[in-house]
């Protein structure tokens, strides 16, 4: 059997026994609209397989979808093979196959994309700009006037309202992203003796402010907060060099990179950096405000 709806496609095989029911957990998509009906053409086919001929038959039908329920909707639609020898009919059998399609309507959760440094400019509902971090996850609401508005979800700016203009040169479709998925909690360690941040088994150099270094001591890691502009002299070597995660929930002490440092735990090895941010851009706490935890030792 194979289902195909929009860009989307499911194809299972399995052997059916006459007269038995068969239920599969599998997803044929996600598709987000912000539309009170969603309406999508769906196609059906199935293909019995034989040993010399192959019979198959399909149908295509609207799935009209209330995204204002919130329970589970169903589709049942019958398809009948009949068998062919030579493209025309053979015999007088039938067999009838019942599908059902089960929609579910989830919430619209999309993510900021990772673009211009690892930041997308956007307006809060106040008027004024301000930038947001790559993959922060937010809930599309409404598009209006060309823009897209959505609701910040975790970070800073948690549970306020921004918007953003469509892609222009691509449809006019939304920028935000719609696969993006996060990872759990990352966990780093910072040895003030050896000047090294180790994550995953892997060593950085480093350094830290000699007359005021961290203490001791477990350190939430937090989402980026703003483009720092101590990062734009590092851009030619680190494109996500004015990416900053903040250590603790106060005090102005980051996780940055650069050559020297004034109380923040400093890499020094700025062309890896990418590869940190890499690490942390994607990983939550589950707090809406860490990416990971940070462990200080001597």
């Amino acid at each position: 059997m194979n289902i195909e709806i929009l860009d989307k496609n499911l194809q299972i095989y399995r052997r059916i026994k006459v007269g038995k029911t068969i239920e599969l957990a599998e997803e044929i998509g996600s598709f987000p609209t912000d539309q009170k009906f969603f309406s999508v053409k769906a196609k059906i086919t199935i293909t019995e397989k034989d040993a010399l001929f192959n019979d198959t038959n399909n149908i295509e039908k609207v799935i009209k979808v209330d995204t204002n329920n919130i329970n589970a909707q169903r589709y049942i639609y019958m398809i009948e093979l009949r068998e062919k020898r030579f493209w025309k009919n053979w015999g007088k059998s039938v067999a009838k196959f019942e599908i059902t399609i089960k929609a579910l309507v989830a919430e619209s959760m999309k993510y900021i994309p990772d673009v211009d440094n690892g930041w997308l400019k956007v307006k809060m509902t106040d008027g004024t700009t301000t930038s947001l971090p790559a993959f922060l996850k937010v809930k599309s609401e409404y598009i209006e006037t060309g823009r897209e508005y959505f609701t910040i979800l975790e970070g800073p700016y948690k549970d306020q309202t921004a918007s953003v203009h469509l892609d222009n040169e691509n449809n006019n479709n939304s920028r935000l992203l719609t696969d993006a998925k996060h990872s759990p909690f990352a966990y780093l360690q910072y040895s003030v003796s050896k000047k090294k941040l180790i994550i995953d088994k892997e060593e950085y150099a480093a350094t830290d402010h000699q007359e005021s270094p961290l203490k001791k001591g477990w350190y939430d890691i937090e989402l980026p907060d703003y483009p720092h502009s101590g990062g734009q002299y590092y851009l030619n070597i680190s494109s996500r060099a004015k990416t900053w995660f903040r250590i603790g929930h106060e005090g102005e002490r980051y996780l940055h990179t650069g050559s020297r440092s004034l109380g923040c735990i400093t890499i020094t090895e700025t062309k890896k950096w990418n590869e940190i941010y890499d690490k942390l851009i994607k990983a939550r706490k589950g707090d809406f405000i860490s990416v990971g935890v940070l462990e200080v030792i001597d």
